[in-house]
């Protein structure tokens, strides 16, 4: 049986100054998490409860976002979503200042810096199209949950910000879509900030 990278989910316990201690969300009473809706920054806004998709266009059009939303969506679902648009903007405009607004814990904001460094330090940048379907929160409980969404990036590409030339190898996670998986923690002030990012090859369909 496939496993993902990592099993053991690690929150914070609530009050300052508490070790930590392992445990694995269980799903809430409806599946869902009924509580408000992060503040994360990012642009993603479903306008109805209806399922549908919503284009968010990045860099005046340099990537195109297609969010293909469920019906039923719920607001944790924007903690990975914003997530995502956020980290493309750097991507596409070579500047890491789209993540400072994000609700990330220390874990999150490491991956999150690393996984742009070759945007913002190399002459690298991201256009095309790309594809978020999939969206679900898989996990719930009181402080602590599981937001997936599938991603589809074959159809964008890594090109080089001085020529606009695709470069030679794109990355391997490119050619396919992925799984990726945010695990986020509920702070005392209510907001829903991501603890870490897991990523999985496989669990996506087109």
């Amino acid at each position: 049986m496939r496993r993902m990278t990592v099993i053991a989910l690690v929150l914070l316990v609530a009050g300052c100054g508490q070790a930590e201690r392992p445990y694995t969300p269980q799903p809430g009473p409806s599946g869902t998490a009924s509580a408000t809706a992060p503040a994360t920054g990012g642009s993603a806004r479903p306008s109805a409860d209806a399922p549908g998709v919503e284009t968010v266009e990045v860099g005046g059009g340099k990537l195109r976002v297609d969010i293909d939303w469920p019906a039923r969506r719920d607001p944790l679902m924007r903690v990975i979503t914003d997530w995502y648009l956020a980290s493309r903007k750097v991507m596409v405009s070579g500047s890491d200042r789209y993540l400072k607004d994000l609700d990330l814990e220390l874990q999150a904001v490491r991956q999150a810096y690393d996984g742009v460094r070759r945007y913002t330090e190399e002459d690298r940048r991201v256009k095309g199209v790309a594809r978020l379907y999939g969206l679900r929160v898989t996990k719930v409980l009181d402080k602590g949950a599981q937001i997936d969404t599938c991603v589809d990036e074959s159809k964008a590409r890594v090109v080089s910000a001085s020529s606009g030339e695709a470069v030679s190898p794109q990355p391997s996670i490119m050619r396919a879509p992925y799984l990726q998986r945010a695990l986020a923690h509920r702070g005392d002030d209510g907001v829903w900030r991501i603890r870490e990012f897991l990523y999985d090859k496989e669990g996506c369909a087109r």
